[in-house]
């Protein structure tokens, strides 16, 4: 489940229009809704979005119901895939690879907190998932 998705389904706005009504504050009191709401779900792989992890609550509910999976990719690989992206009011095109540089230095300590850390590479997401199934514990 997307945390995301499940933002823009339950306000019926895009992220943009929530982060120009509300800002980044309204944002991510939704987020950290919507993350203890799934984190309450039967068993299921939760995507959170990159800023999940700013809010000290989002982090405890986060670690203590189930396993963080920090996906790692490389500078460039961020910047390459988000190149045309038009739905992360955070990251504008013209500012993506000073903003992104901030936002992983910013971040970086709680990314590495997650119990299994998979380096993404240029594998596939069917290569990035097996190596997800094979670090998980059995």
């Amino acid at each position: 489940m997307d945390t995301d998705q499940k933002i823009t389904q339950a306000t019926k706005r895009t992220i943009p229009e929530i982060f120009s009504q509300g800002g980044e504050k309204e944002f991510r009191k939704l987020e950290s809704h919507i993350v203890a709401q799934l984190s309450n779900s039967p068993p299921s792989v939760i995507s959170c979005g990159a800023g999940a992890i700013l809010d000290p609550a989002n982090r405890l509910t986060l670690s203590r119901t189930g396993l963080r999976i920090y996906l790692q990719a490389e500078l460039s690989s961020l910047v390459e895939r988000l190149a045309t992206s038009t739905d992360r009011p955070l990251l504008p095109n013209d500012q993506l690879h000073p903003k992104l540089t901030a936002q992983l230095a910013e971040r970086k300590f709680w990314y590495e907190e997650s119990e299994i850390h998979i380096a993404t590479g240029s594998d596939s997401p069917a290569q990035i998932c097996q190596k997800i199934m094979s670090a998980l514990p059995s």
